[in-house]
């Protein structure tokens, strides 16, 4: 199975924000057509959060119609498409407009909370929902982690994925930590090393390509399709953004081998060429 992973995509992102040198919208068209160029074919990609800027109701409709023009559909042959909601988004607006085909929430869910899990080519999907409303920050509270338990009990002994948007990491990047998963880190971190069979934790809201590891699994940040925090490890340094070629993550899994985590540049230079 190979999984994409594209996050932060950043949908109505004022252009006069970054200089008029970012163009959210085309970035991701551009990102889809990789994933659509993709060989062999992504049979899942992910979008862990941020989708929009402002969580305007306009801004996931670009997005849905780029995902529909840009990828076949699932049903022909298409990538299953799911994601999770980010803390510039408004969940209960997005999953109004990306739906069922795009944004599915488990029929179990807390209350109020876009959470899924989905069984697809023989690997458990598990989406967190990380936002607390009108905060940078992210939290898994107790029955969010209650229904993780729970989900994670029914997929005993089976591979599971689980992605969210806040990294359940600390990075060294001062500021963006502290906008980081503030709450749950260590009660998720149980949950994994209890299950022991959970592949991969994937996550965005760095901007950053970034690997870690949370009870016993690999965690692996993607970068933003849009643009990308410095890397900046000084005590209390200040953010900054750096416009660095645009990657997604690529994920390989088979039962037999595992996971194995690659980063795929959206646009790249001439080649490949043949090794002699």
């Amino acid at each position: 199975m190979l999984i994409a992973h594209i996050t932060d995509p950043h949908i109505g992102l004022d252009p006069q924000a970054l200089d008029g040198r970012v163009q959210p919208a085309d970035a991701l068209r551009a990102a889809l057509a990789h994933v659509r160029a993709l060989q062999p074919a992504p049979d899942v990609l992910l979008l862990s959060g941020d989708l929009a800027d402002a969580g305007r109701e306009q801004d996931y409709a670009v997005l849905r119609d780029l995902l529909d023009t840009a990828l076949p559909a699932a049903t022909a042959g298409g990538p299953r498409v799911l994601a999770v909601p980010g803390n510039h988004d408004r969940p209960h607006t997005a999953r109004h407009v990306l739906g069922d085909a795009h944004m599915p929430v488990a029929a179990d869910a807390p209350d109020g909370l876009h959470c899924l899990h989905v069984m697809h080519g023989g690997l458990h999907f598990i989406g967190l929902d990380t936002v607390l409303p009108g905060q940078p920050h992210g939290a898994l509270g107790q029955a969010q982690l209650d229904w993780l338990a729970r989900t994670l009990a029914r997929c005993a002994g089976q591979p599971v994925l689980i992605f969210m948007h806040h990294p359940p990491l600390l990075t060294g990047i001062d500021t963006m930590d502290a906008y980081g998963l503030l709450q749950g880190r260590a009660e998720l971190a149980e949950r994994v090393a209890a299950h022991g069979n959970v592949q991969l934790i994937a996550a965005g809201h760095m901007h950053r390509p970034i690997l870690g590891a949370l009870g016993g699994a690999p965690v692996v940040v993607a970068p933003s399709t849009s643009h990308q925090i410095e890397l900046d490890l000084r005590p209390g340094a200040p953010l900054a953004v750096r416009l660095e070629p645009p990657m997604i993550g690529l994920y390989r899994w088979t039962a037999q081998d595992g996971m194995t985590c690659h980063f795929s540049h959206v646009r790249t230079f001439e080649g490949p060429f043949p090794i002699y």
